[in-house]
């Protein structure tokens, strides 16, 4: 009799150390998970922008349409330009216009073109440079708010490193609003306009170039 109640008790304390072992195990499990995020196949945007023009002025000539989403490397940005290498401008002028914007047919004269996306803010507009105009500065972040050191039109971008894009609506980095990732981007789809700067002085003729939207990762 006292044996079977002895292993009736051993029984209970391995039934017992065997509960409290589960418990134990289940209170910290390691469960290792892994993926991939596939790429979301780019911005798309609007293949042609056709115009006219009857009056001199600043004027909206169209729009682009963006759709689609990029999901590359952080940080990254969005840039705008033209590439006008068969600009020659008037033969024997003393100085030549700018480079950027649109170009006449007979490649003397242009017009500058400037863009407003909504994530620059409501009515700012930037001015779209040319590959080959001088003096050109391109975007590099800087950790301080205010007047950006560059000439490259970004229109897009997440940069952590921008304080300009990290101090949100009250312009102020290390505040309740900031927005830590420096994320400029909107959701798609969206519409950027494209604004003519038209001189009373331009010639009348056909005016043509071509866009340049340029992702560009860890700039």
């Amino acid at each position: 009799m006292a044996m079977k109640k002895k292993a009736l008790g051993l029984f209970a304390i391995l039934l017992f150390l065997s509960s409290l072992s589960a418990a134990q195990a289940a209170v910290k499990q390691e469960v290792y998970v892994t993926g991939h995020v596939r790429a979301f196949g780019g911005y798309q945007f609007t293949e042609t922008v056709a115009f006219e023009v009857k009056d001199p002025g600043k004027q909206v000539i169209g729009e682009i349409v963006v759709e689609g989403l990029y999901n590359g490397p952080y940080p990254w940005i969005m840039r705008v330009y033209t590439d006008n290498y068969a600009y020659s401008g008037v033969t024997g002028a003393l100085k030549q216009a700018p480079s950027s914007g649109l170009v006449s047919k007979n490649g003397a004269y242009t017009i500058p073109l400037w863009i407003s996306s909504p994530s620059l803010g409501e009515d700012t507009w930037r001015k779209i440079p040319d590959l080959t105009d001088a003096n050109q500065m391109p975007y590099e972040a800087h950790s301080e708010t205010g007047d950006t050191l560059y000439t490259d039109c970004v229109v897009l971008g997440i940069d952590p490193r921008n304080g300009n894009w990290v101090a949100g609506g009250d312009g102020l980095i290390f505040t309740a609003d900031d927005n830590t990732l420096g994320d400029i981007t909107v959701p798609t789809p969206f519409a950027m306009e494209l604004r003519a700067d038209v001189a009373p002085s331009s010639v009348n003729g056909n005016y043509e170039t071509t866009l340049y939207m340029e992702t560009v990762s860890a700039p």
